[in-house]
């Protein structure tokens, strides 16, 4: 039986249901159009350029959606995109991976205004977007495709780069706090101030979620799992002159969540907690020189994990353990941008990484002591790259790049990228793009217990094409895009020497689809779908955790310009999973399942709004991990003071 506090839910359903109806039938007012916006994009080159002339497979998830969404984290706001598939182990702070066109979730590099967010400590040194919250957020890009052309490892299946607000001018304050089911309660601050010579935008979140048992409810677990996150962050910019400009971000999370030792029956912990703090921190200076046709660069960014898993003996289980990671990277480099005329831009540049990991785990319980170490270990990348944009006549554009890494101990990777674009008609894009990338194995995979140092990087090449149109006076938006991605020298743990190697290869196909129909000044709809064919070559078989179908329809309804409503549909197809209850483990088939989200906001005055949202409308029962719980139908409200 699904946990659920049904007053909580009661009430805020209420709240929602008064937003969105008596403001339908008392105003009439009309809103103003906001025109869909032709987005800077800054993630799919090292040369800012429009969506428009862009050959590779973009989305930006803007803060007008953000906004309307009413999205609580980066997690929820992502998973409409198309390509992209968010898994998370239970509820709020379970692990939660991404997945783009079916590569692994260590594939994808997750950035934050260009800092390299994936942690070096983690086993396959993935990063878990479970603990980043909205607060001073502008907007996600997602760039879909290998992308080590451009970012080096960890970015052969894809990038998710969250940029920050920049600061309008004046000083502005708001103050949001919301409640709403599983006893959750959401606040976020924020301060900015633009003026001449300086801006700066900063943010402050914390949220506490009394939550579910991250072991499903529906296999007799009854413990609820709570939540905390406190979340800082903020981004300075400087402008000493017309020649000189630079930015600081910085951004720290401690998060405190309590875990189960499993998923399934039997999995339910009493004491079991898992306590994560993470900074973020870049700075960065650039001089424009020759009426901007030079533009040098130079930055340098750091980012530190510090994770422990603590777990006594309790009345549901005997397990004991203590366990700690820590990771480390150092990010040095520098660029030069040169436009000599409009229609050819090229940079150069390089960069040092240097990262850390070291990890202490002990444990005792049913099946004896266990106790594994990994002493302090580093690696350095030194890398070179270079990359070049070419136009003609504002309709064809060409970005060609090749990158070289060496790494200290796997060795060298070289890497090239071409995407050209090409507008056959105002209304007509074809685009496409084909490059190769490169995963450089995690310390952990090369120096723990089951480590292999002499483990190579995974390899990928991949390509798509795409097709974009619009229709009826620009009122409707299409786009198609095919893909196909070859993985190999995989790592996988080799069950007859108990290490790590180099023995797989994959493959994965499909194709995404869009629509954008902006039907009234009032009315807008958003449609995409996605099919991902994924095969291991060895076993022939689907990989894990990929959906082969994936669905979402987003509707906006603005009737007013005090007014903002918001309805998604989400479907997801079957996918595989392991059963580890079972020995050896089995694979079985999770269903499919389809949710619906409903949020919406109303201005009480020009500084006070009223908002609420409900997740999951039909009390759906579902699973994203086997074993693990989902939330059930939940309801927030709250109120947002601006000035």
């Amino acid at each position: 039986m699904r946990e659920r506090l049904i007053v909580p839910t009661r009430i805020a359903y209420g709240l929602f249901v008064s937003i969105v109806v008596s403001p339908s039938l008392l105003l009439a007012q009309e809103t103003d159009s906001v025109p869909e916006v032709d987005q800077i994009v800054v993630s799919a080159s090292r040369l800012e350029t429009r969506q428009s002339n862009i050959g590779s497979s973009v989305s930006v998830v803007t803060q007008e959606e953000l906004q309307q969404g009413r999205y609580p984290n980066v997690v929820q706001a992502l998973r409409k995109v198309p390509g992209l598939d968010i898994v998370q182990s239970g509820s709020a702070g379970g692990n939660a991976a991404a997945f783009i066109r079916g590569a692994d979730s260590d594939q994808t590099l997750v950035l934050l205004d260009g800092i390299e967010l994936n942690n070096p400590a983690s086993p396959n040194r993935s990063f878990n977007l479970a603990n980043l919250t909205l607060e001073n957020i502008d907007r996600i890009e997602v760039i879909r495709g290998p992308q080590s052309t451009i970012y080096g490892s960890d970015a052969m299946g894809g990038v998710i780069n969250i940029i920050s607000k920049k600061a309008k001018d004046g000083v502005h304050m708001s103050a949001s706090s919301e409640a709403g089911s599983y006893n959750t309660f959401n606040q976020v601050g924020s301060l900015s101030y633009g003026g001449d010579g300086i801006d700066f935008t900063s943010g402050v979140t914390r949220q506490d979620v009394g939550n579910i048992s991250a072991a499903d409810a529906r296999y007799g677990n009854a413990e609820h799992d709570d939540y905390q996150n406190t979340s800082v962050s903020g981004k300075l910019r400087f402008f000493p002159s017309d020649m000189v400009d630079g930015a600081v971000t910085t951004r720290y999370t401690r998060s405190n969540a309590a875990l189960d030792n499993s998923g399934g029956a039997g999995g339910d912990d009493l004491n079991r907690r898992y306590h994560n703090d993470e900074f973020f921190s870049k700075g960065e200076v650039s001089t424009h020189l020759l009426n901007d046709t030079i533009t040098p660069n130079a930055w340098i960014a750091y980012s530190n994990h510090s994770l422990q898993d603590n777990n006594n003996p309790d009345a549901l289980s005997p397990d004991y353990l203590r366990s700690a990671y820590d990771g480390d990277l150092l990010d040095v480099g520098t660029k030069a941008t040169w436009t000599p005329v409009k229609y050819f831009s090229s940079v150069l540049g390089g960069e040092t990484q240097s990262e850390r990991a070291s990890s202490s785990y002990k444990s005792d319980g049913a099946f004896g002591p266990y106790e594994d170490n990994l002493s302090d270990k580093s690696a350095r990348t030194n890398s070179v790259f270079l990359e070049t944009r070419t136009s003609y006549d504002e309709a064809a554009y060409v970005d060609a790049g090749v990158r070289y890494d060496h790494q200290s101990i796997f060795g060298s990777a070289t890497t090239f990228r071409i995407a050209p674009a090409w507008h056959v008609t105002s209304t007509t894009k074809l685009r496409s793009s084909v490059g190769t990338g490169f995963k450089a194995p995690s310390l952990v995979q090369l120096y723990s217990s089951f480590g292999n140092p002499d483990l190579d990087a995974e390899r990928n090449n991949g390509w798509d094409v795409g097709v974009d149109q619009e229709i009826l006076k620009k009122r409707v938006s299409t786009g198609l895009t095919f893909f196909h991605n070859n993985y190999r020298d995989l790592i996988t743990f080799n069950p007859s020497t108990y290490v790590l190697e180099n023995i797989d290869s994959a493959y994965t196909q499909g194709f995404e689809a869009t629509a954008t129909f902006t039907a009234s000044e009032m009315v807008s709809i958003k449609a995409a779908y996605t099919y991902t064919e994924t095969q291991d070559r060895a076993t022939e078989e689907q990989l894990l955790r990929r959906p082969l179908n994936k669905g979402s329809v987003t509707l906006v309804y603005t009737p007013t310009s005090k007014f903002t409503s918001q309805v998604q549909w989400r479907g997801y197809g079957a996918r595989d999973d392991f059963d580890y209850s079972a020995f050896p483990p089995a694979r079985v088939t999770l269903g499919g399942y389809a949710l619906v989200d409903l949020a919406a906001s109303y201005k009480l005055t020009d500084t006070v709004e009223m908002f609420s949202r409900v997740e999951n409308l039909f009390d759906q029962e579902y699973e994203e991990v086997l074993g693990y719980g989902t939330l059930g139908c939940a309801a927030y409200g709250g109120l947002k003071v601006a000035l």
